[in-house]
């Protein structure tokens, strides 16, 4: 956990150029996977911290209560941790995805395809065009395009995120 903790303390600006020549030598730049992969292994520190700290609030009790009717280690994770896990796992999923939508830096470097570039640079470019052109409206349309999706997700999900973060605030 640790090593975790630690990992979420450096910045992925200090990352960015190793990086970068990593994937270069797998010739994974310009590549969706490339970027995915990136993206996974820096929202995983933030995500073992926070699901592990749910985890380790949910009783045990109910863990040892399976165990002794027979159920296998897995058996235990899926039929009992993991339903009680949902609100955790939404609420790292949230979160981490509303990290990930708004990135661009990672972006920026890594894809260099204009076919291939993420909303967020979309979105700086058509601000950059604005220069030169007076299209507030299609600035304000791509601005709601990259906006809706967050908003959306977080209103049909806020009970679950609300629950998620507040479950382990409360002594039993």
């Amino acid at each position: 956990m640790l090593g975790f903790i630690a990992g979420m303390g450096i910045p992925f600006q200090l990352l960015l150029v190793p990086l970068f020549l990593l994937l270069n030598d797998l010739k994974m730049v310009d590549t969706y996977q490339g970027l995915i992969t990136v993206y996974v292994a820096l929202s995983l520190p933030f995500t073992v911290f926070v699901l592990g700290g749910f985890f380790r609030s949910l009783p045990s009790e109910l863990e040892e209560a399976a165990a002794l009717d027979g159920a296998s280690e897995f058996g235990i994770f899926y039929r009992v941790m993991l339903p009680l896990g949902t609100p955790g796992i939404i609420t790292a999923a949230i979160f981490n995805f509303i990290g990930l939508w708004n990135e661009y830096m990672l972006a920026l470097v890594m894809i260099n395809d204009n076919a291939k570039r993420t909303l967020a640079l979309a979105l700086y470019g058509l601000q950059g065009s604005m220069q030169y052109t007076s299209d507030w409206v299609g600035l304000f349309a791509g601005v709601v395009i990259v906006m809706l999706p967050t908003f959306v997700l977080f209103v049909l999900m806020s009970e679950k995120v609300i629950a998620g973060i507040t479950l382990g605030a409360s002594k039993g």
